[in-house]
């Protein structure tokens, strides 16, 4: 399922009070997924990478210490075993003091990558919220997430190095299995939090299949995650052009996304024209002039994609009027029937409740969507 499926799932799984485990392919959001999910509704979040213990850390190394024991008259001595508290586990406990009218996400990622006595540990935590005297506070939900396995159907391909649980683990989750989506990526990457330059937005956007790419035979796979980091290079690349040359940039993308993928990206930056339309050019008009209309009729697909989602995204975040419902509606009459109606049915799916709304109570865009209906 998609991220936005997938984030509503997770909420409702939480809510039903059982634990959520997602599975997706490494770098395809499913990290974001849970930080998204946390800061929408308010929670604390604690993150425990499993890969990266070791046996009996999570449930603390046992110390002997001596107590006391009064016995009418006289005092006996006696040894007991206790347990270090792992800083997770500490970091846990502290916010549950400091936040008590929130509640706690403890999400444990990778978790069939670690060794199967740290798996036992874990699904301990999990399942009995206890460890080694250790007591999860009430305010604590769990949430897990692990790379696919060979074993499990549509990853037969999956060459991740995993120690798979038995049945009787499985079942104590509920599964989501997660998939990459190019418009939604597309969306999140034009949003205040993530930032996405939009040459790469416009490029993934162009070459849909580059965004992920599991399966392909080259050593270094694309992933969304890949795309993020080539953007945030990206971004120093073109402040410091007079360091960091071509090449040295290429070398960059090339170790995210491998050599091909990188020739394609180098090449489509080098012939790069900027977007011709932008929503203030829209919006700051009371009609759709006819300089507008021209430059409609140059661009590409894609690019009219990337100005509509851009145009909605400044709608979205910086409230409208009526009287931008109805540019936008107008706007959108000019582009492709088949790319006209992939966006409005975008529109509708993403905006549900708030932007989209106030379209249905928008002349024009009703106008625009029985133009849409009667194409049909």
């Amino acid at each position: 399922m998609k991220f936005s499926e997938a984030l509503l799932t997770v909420d409702l799984i939480l809510k039903s009070e059982a634990v959520p485990l997602i599975i997706g392919e490494s770098g395809i959001g499913k990290t974001s997924l849970v930080k998204k999910l946390s800061k929408e509704k308010g929670y604390y979040l604690v993150t425990i990478d499993a890969n990266l213990l070791k046996e009996g850390e999570i449930g603390g190394l046992p110390t002997v210490e001596d107590y006391e024991v009064y016995k009418q008259e006289s005092i006996e001595k006696r040894k007991r075993t206790v347990y270090a508290v792992h800083t997770k586990l500490v970091d846990i406990e502290r916010a549950s003091k400091e936040y008590k009218d929130r509640k706690i996400i403890l999400f444990i990622d990778e978790i069939n990558r670690c060794e199967h006595s740290v798996q036992q540990e874990l699904m301990n935590l999990i399942l009995n919220k206890e460890i080694n005297g250790y007591i999860l506070p009430e305010s604590v939900q769990v949430i897990a997430a692990m790379n696919p396995s060979n074993k499990y159907d549509s990853f037969e391909n999956s060459e991740y190095q995993v120690v798979d649980m038995d049945p009787a683990q499985e079942n104590r989750f509920v599964w989501i299995e997660m998939d990459s989506d190019v418009n939604e990526w597309i969306k999140w990457g034009m949003g205040k939090d993530s930032l996405i330059h939009e040459h790469v937005l416009e490029f993934i956007s162009t070459f849909k299949e580059y965004l992920h790419r599991p399966d392909a035979m080259d050593s270094i796979k694309a992933t969304p995650r890949s795309w993020e980091r080539i953007s945030r290079a990206y971004k120093v690349y073109l402040q410091s052009r007079n360091i960091y040359s071509d090449n040295i940039f290429y070398n960059v993308v090339k170790g995210n996304v491998g050599s091909a993928i990188a020739k394609d990206f180098m090449s489509f930056i080098k012939n790069y024209k900027s977007i011709s339309i932008k929503p203030k050019d829209m919006f700051d008009s009371e009609v759709i002039s006819e300089n507008i209309k021209e430059r409609v009729s140059l661009e590409s697909h894609s690019r009219l994609y990337i100005i509509a989602k851009n145009s909605l995204v400044y709608l979205n975040e910086n409230g409208y009027s009526e009287r931008e419902l109805s540019l936008f509606s107008k706007y959108l009459q000019l582009y492709p029937m088949d790319l006209r109606m992939g966006i409005m049915k975008e529109i509708r799916e993403e905006y549900e409740g708030s932007l989209y709304t106030g379209l249905l109570d928008n002349d024009d865009f009703i106008e625009l969507f029985f133009s849409c209906f009667l194409w049909r």
